[in-house]
């Protein structure tokens, strides 16, 4: 009955979300959503390379928000959802997305040992401050980027 079931599901998904599926064993992935016209977004890895000190990267003047996901990741697409809710309402915010691949790519030995999981992400303030943000904590995104309680 089990299979039945899962075989209904499975035939009652859009055929966009069947047709992108992917994934090693970790379930079916979407392709990532649209970030909304005029956000200050963009991707700085797209493969697992490296792009050098993320504090070189910062956006000068606004919060720079440093999404570092993996297309297997499911928690991740929670996080770029945030963001790009974030981003809609928000001119001070810039994401910088880093697709880390996996935890052997150049850009995951480049981070180090910080990057212990996914989601992974590091906000900068305006001043320069650092947060590193593991999982889908919004809260704490909440109040790295100066969200009043």
């Amino acid at each position: 009955m089990r299979l039945v079931e899962a075989l209904a599901v499975l035939l009652l998904l859009p055929p966009a979300a069947r047709a992108d599926a992917t994934g090693p064993g970790q379930g079916a992935c979407l392709a990532a959503e649209k970030y909304p016209e005029g956000s200050d977004m963009k991707v700085l890895s797209a493969d697992g390379s490296a792009v050098g000190k993320l504090e070189k990267l910062r956006v000068t003047g606004k919060y720079t928000v440093f999404d570092v996901y993996a297309e297997w990741c499911g928690p991740c697409r929670f996080v770029d959802a945030r963001l790009r809710e974030i981003v809609s309402r928000r001119k001070d915010v810039a994401v910088r997305k880093l697709n880390v691949v996996g935890f052997d790519s150049p850009l995951a030995r480049e981070l180090g040992p910080r990057l212990d999981a996914l989601p992974y992400v590091v906000v900068f303030d305006p001043a320069g401050k650092r947060t590193d943000i593991v999982g889908a904590d919004f809260g704490k995104l909440d109040r790295a980027l100066g969200v009043p309680r």
